[in-house]
């Protein structure tokens, strides 16, 4: 066989197999046309730019929080339906929160409640904590009062204060109703620290009340009956459910319950935890509040390179699904040196990352 019988037998087509080619080569030729053209006919994705703001100012507000921890932000009473731009510029909120609420107002959308303002995009549990000790909301009750109230401030004596005088200096009817629990209990203001204990007033609203409180003196009888029980100190992170039995509001069941959820915890580092016990009422804990103490030095640290899953899952801030993430991220990158590296990489939000963060 010669090499031009070769050439023959192989590379000599019929009729049909030459329109076979024609037609495949024709095909790969469209596709390649189409391949480069099609480009010029997509539509690009609308990029969100109010969640993009909202989770970078929610990040450099995180951060600076983290770095200069001695810059305070900047909060300050407010109606969120008649609020102008300028003021809400003012206020230490991402900037898509911002513009969410002004859109939500353009609509003809009005907010009467916190939980209104809660469901604008982009506001967080974090973000909603930070801002709801300073809504305001002009609701019917309101209006039917008196319109020469105005918010001012003057010197006081909250344990003689009515609700007038307190409505006077700002106070919600929420925060007044706290006042009136706190001294239905028997509670009594002795100095301005005692005030600054209540709970449902941002910090910055309790310090500008304290240069007002003005308290005068009751009867030493009353004040012998209160000093007796405030002798009480217990370091709720050493106690045994023994010693925590002798704190007012705090029975068998609740001392028990508090031991077994610090165990869970590694320890408390914030009074404000111990809400998260099962069955202790908020009442409990502003009583017991001047009783207890913390030692921060004896929280139980997370080990996040050499626990196993079932011990990461057992902590109430990492449950499950976390557990299972960070066991995942340390198996394919190593050890974790920075538990920043857990926000970074999108495992814990946030919120979830402040909470844990003692533990870490």
């Amino acid at each position: 066989m010669n090499f031009k019988q070769f050439i023959q037998d192989y590379f000599t087509f019929s009729r049909n197999e030459r329109k076979g080619i024609t037609i495949l080569l024709v095909i790969i030729f469209l596709l390649a046309v189409a391949n480069k053209v099609i480009f010029y006919f997509e539509t690009p994705a609308k990029l969100d730019t109010d969640l993009l703001d909202t989770a970078r100012s929610e990040m450099n507000l995180f951060n600076d929080s983290i770095n200069n921890p001695s810059i305070e932000n900047c909060f300050f009473r407010f109606n969120p339906n008649t609020i102008d731009s300028d003021a809400l510029d003012s206020l230490s909120i991402p900037e898509g929160v911002k513009r969410n609420i002004l859109k939500f107002r353009e609509k003809g959308g009005k907010f009467y409640s916190e939980t209104d303002f809660r469901k604008i995009y982009g506001v967080t549990d974090a973000i909603y904590k930070q801002v709801a000790p300073f809504l305001m909301f002009e609701t019917e009750k309101a209006k039917s009062k008196p319109s020469n109230i105005q918010s001012e401030l003057f010197l006081f004596d909250p344990n003689t204060a009515s609700d007038n005088d307190y409505l006077r200096l700002g106070l919600t009817e929420k925060q007044i109703q706290t006042i009136r629990n706190y001294q239905g209990k028997g509670g009594i203001f002795r100095n301005v620290a005692d005030f600054k204990k209540l709970y449902g007033m941002s910090d910055a609203q309790k310090q500008i009340l304290a240069d007002y409180i003005v308290i005068k003196e009751k009867e030493n009888v009353k004040f012998e009956k209160v000093s007796e029980v405030t002798k009480i100190q217990i370091e709720i992170n050493a106690a045994d459910s023994v010693e925590l039995k002798q704190l007012p509001g705090i029975g068998d069941k609740l001392s028990k319950r508090i031991v077994k959820y610090r165990d869970l915890l590694g320890g408390f580092y914030s009074l404000s935890q111990l809400k998260e016990v099962y069955g202790l009422s908020e009442q409990v804990i502003q009583q017991i509040d001047g009783m207890v103490t913390i030692d921060l030095k004896r929280i139980r640290k997370v080990d996040l390179n050499f626990a196993e899953w079932a011990e990461l899952a057992k902590h109430p801030y990492i449950q499950k699904d976390i557990a299972r993430q960070i066991i995942k991220f340390r198996t394919k990158y190593g050890s974790i040196h920075e538990s920043s590296v857990l926000l970074d990489s999108m495992i814990l939000n946030i919120g979830e990352y402040s909470r844990l963060k003692p533990y870490l």
